[in-house]
């Protein structure tokens, strides 16, 4: 499949779908088709890929932040396994990587409270104005919710999976987004059987969102996609807007390795 022709199947199933939402493609410099790429959403957990975006540059700058111990703060439920688990004190290498597989809400909080929030969201302000951090996870006493931007969801997966061997913290976040648990979305499992190459990404969730960023790399090229959906009822239908964009993409893929068998 041409990107082309990946821009015209992408538009029609964006045209096909209702729902508020916002769809982006695009590869590692230039968006290849976006539809309400700025409009802010309830960020639900992709708000972690900003979190871990300001641990990476502080452990660049500092790489002993990674072994620093921390102290959990009071146990939140949602998503994460961090909750059921003995250890009070955590390094903040596994907190990150917690974060990011099983987007664990209690180790988020941690990473929040030790860097403190206030701080992260002057810093994600600064750098990726299309993320505002006002609130920590599974709290709703702040100032509003966290927001996220389709195009600074892109920016931040993408920055996060940039690395030169050099930086542990970026080989760290990395290793945790091609490990991500939930695939049921852009990454649909059995979608992906096929696929020659390596996938990561980031989902989220609430009531009423259900949102992915992901990266199909193969072949020496990568694309990203981001899809974030806000809906009234109907969860398997935004479900299935995400699931078709990632089989395009897959498609695009195979198409192109076929023509060079």
């Amino acid at each position: 499949m041409t990107p082309d022709k990946l821009v015209t199947r992408l538009d029609q199933v964006n045209q096909n779908f209702d729902e508020k939402h916002a769809l982006l493609v695009a590869d590692t410099r230039h968006v290849l088709f976006g539809a309400q790429v700025d409009q802010p959403f309830p960020a639900a957990s992709l708000i972690k890929l900003g979190i871990a975006a300001f641990v990476k540059e502080k452990a660049a700058d500092d790489p002993s932040q990674l072994e620093r111990q921390v102290t959990l703060p009071e146990s939140v439920g949602g998503a994460g396994i961090l909750r059921f688990m003995s250890p009070q004190a955590w390094r903040v290498r596994d907190l990150l990587t917690l974060m990011l597989t099983v987007s664990d809400n209690l180790a988020t909080n941690a990473l929040l409270t030790t860097y403190g929030l206030p701080t992260i969201a002057a810093w994600l302000t600064r750098h990726y104005p299309g993320v505002q951090l006002r609130r920590p996870l599974m709290q709703s006493t702040f100032d509003g919710d966290n927001m996220i931007t389709a195009s600074a969801a892109w920016q931040l997966l993408r920055a996060l999976l940039m690395s030169d061997g050099n930086e542990p913290a970026a080989d760290i976040c990395a290793q945790a987004l091609r490990h991500q648990q939930n695939r049921t979305k852009l990454l649909l499992a059995p979608t992906m059987e096929n696929f020659v190459g390596w996938l990561a990404g980031k989902t989220g969730e609430l009531p009423h969102c259900e949102h992915d960023a992901a990266c199909f790399a193969a072949e020496g090229e990568r694309l990203y996609a981001v899809v974030l959906t806000q809906f009234d009822y109907d969860r398997q239908t935004a479900m299935q807007f995400s699931q078709q964009v990632g089989h395009l993409i897959v498609q695009a893929f195979q198409e192109k390795r076929d023509r060079f068998l």
